[in-house]
């Protein structure tokens, strides 16, 4: 089997990440709990990235989910939305403009001053220093655009919110807080048109396009690695004895997560993790999630049967229909899209001022539907029932995966491309070896070119001394004209001895 690619992911926070939430009133943690749910709890996953390889590995980026032999599952806007406790409908879309350091700057109140160098992103800990400690704002008086305490008490809890989303929704390999992330947060605390924003969708659709970028060979993980590794956790190692009645909303899931979790069987690397995903058992896989509102899911929009996903690396979709078991449905024959047909990724992952196809994507977040055919069955919950239609479907999409594996012909081809690449690196090689030799070759001449031009000049100089030996002065005795071509005779020895 091939190896899972290494995916480097963000899996050690800052400590002054670590330490940001407890320094907060229960009020303020409140205030960030209504827009990002319990993000400061993130602090305490633990993850060391193999469940995220694996996914990353088994992604199919076609129809938008991880594709386990003759299983499809994916995160759906219910699972996300239902963990961190926020709304979907009724909500408006958050558009992810990136911003810039004079709108990070009137979103801080920090004067533009005190970030000179600073391009696109900053350190956590500058910000950390002053507004995270209660002192900060004494401290760092003269580095804020504003002179009032209250001003930075309301800011305080906006740069807690930036710090909290640019490490655990949308992290960077740096660790540092992108100022492009400014805009979403501008519309979680103030909304679109006096209605609230929903952020769930930014972070679905970051996590999709960083399972295709990464499988397409990029290195970091782009989207929020921690919610895709607990999505992975709570499917497939629950623990069979935990209640499946516990409470859906106003519950801390995060803090919870590690109650839930069966770790005495982990799979020790990314390999084993894949091997674990293509052999395990329906009845141990977890259909619906505890906090998983099924009564009336998104499954379509009025206009299309899947739903255009904006974040803040691009553009993708889902087609919920596909994972109707993570719903409490009996699953059918789902209609068939190609997602990747409408999947853009943004240059230098930022979101361009003209979004492309940005009506449709507001449209079709204000008409999202369930659909009355699909009837929810509460006892279906862990069941995770299918047709048979669906069943000889998915194995047929399976057994054309399996066809479209390469041929013997193929790999032998392959190999013979692959031997054809390593002679032309050889002469590569070579080609480079040789210019260096016709560049010290150069060098040589052009120091031999050198050492010419310095005899010429050394000659022209004797041929003026000879000329002014030849011409004798009156009144001149004889002693001294021979003394005269005597140290001329001098001069032109030392001369043919310094140009030997």
């Amino acid at each position: 089997m091939e190896s899972p690619r290494r995916v480097q992911q963000m899996l050690v926070v800052p400590p002054e990440v670590q330490r940001w939430p407890t320094l907060l009133s229960p009020n303020e943690v409140n205030q960030i709990a209504d827009r990002l749910g319990h993000i400061g709890d993130f602090k305490n996953i633990k993850s060391d990235g193999y469940l995220v390889e694996a996914l990353v590995h088994l992604w199919d980026p076609t129809c938008s989910a991880f594709r386990f032999g003759k299983r499809e599952m994916t995160i759906t806007i219910e699972e996300v939305a239902g963990f961190l406790n926020l709304p979907i409908q009724g909500t408006a879309v958050v558009l992810p403009l990136a911003s810039n350091k004079v709108e990070f700057c009137r979103f801080t109140g920090l004067k533009e001053s005190v970030l000179q160098g600073a391009d696109q992103n900053i350190e956590a800990k500058f910000l950390f220093d002053r507004f995270a400690l209660r002192d900060g704002f004494e401290r760092h008086r003269g580095d804020f655009s504003f002179t009032s305490k209250e001003t930075w008490n309301r800011k305080r809890v906006w740069v807690y919110g930036l710090v909290m989303t640019g490490t655990f929704f949308f992290p960077r390999k740096d660790k540092k807080i992108a100022f492009k992330l400014t805009r979403i947060l501008y519309d979680l605390f103030l909304g679109i048109n006096d209605r609230p924003c929903s952020i769930i969708p930014t972070i679905l659709a970051d996590i999709f396009i960083a399972c295709t970028t990464c499988q397409k060979g990029k290195k970091f993980f782009c989207g929020s690695n921690l919610i895709l590794h607990i999505w992975g956790m709570e499917h497939f190692m629950r623990r069979p004895a935990i209640s499946s009645s516990l409470p859906m909303f106003a519950y801390n899931w995060i803090i919870t997560h590690h109650k839930r979790i069966n770790r005495d069987s982990l799979p020790c690397n990314a390999s084993e993790f894949v091997d674990f995903l293509k052999n395990v058992t329906d009845q141990n896989i977890r259909w619906v999630l505890d906090w998983t509102d099924c009564t009336k899911p998104v499954l379509r929009t009025q206009a299309s049967e899947f739903i255009l996903l904006l974040g803040t690396q691009g553009i993708t979709a889902y087609a919920p229909k596909r994972f109707l078991r993570q719903l409490g449905r009996t699953q059918e024959i789902p209609p068939v899209l190609d997602m990747s047909e409408v999947t853009i990724i943004f240059n230098w992952g930022m979101c361009p001022n003209q979004i492309p196809m940005k009506d449709r994507i507001i449209d079709a977040w204000v008409t999202l539907s369930d659909d009355v055919s699909f009837r929810y069955i509460p006892e279906l919950k862990q069941k995770g029932l299918t047709t048979s239609q669906y069943e000889d479907w998915v194995g047929g999409s399976a057994a054309q995966e399996i066809q479209d594996e390469p041929s013997e012909e193929v790999k032998r081809l392959k190999a013979i491309i692959e031997a054809k690449d390593k002679e032309i690196l050889q002469l590569s090689k070579s080609a480079e070896a040789y210019k260096g030799m016709a560049e010290q070759s150069k060098q040589l001449y052009e120091n031999e070119r050198g050492r010419r031009q310095e005899l010429k000049r050394k000659c022209a100089e004797l041929y003026d001394q000879t000329e002014c030996v030849r011409i004798s002065y009156a009144r001149e005795t004889k002693d001294s004209v021979l003394d005269r071509f005597r140290s001329f005779g001098n001069l032109v020895r030392n001369r043919l001895r310094d140009m030997m």
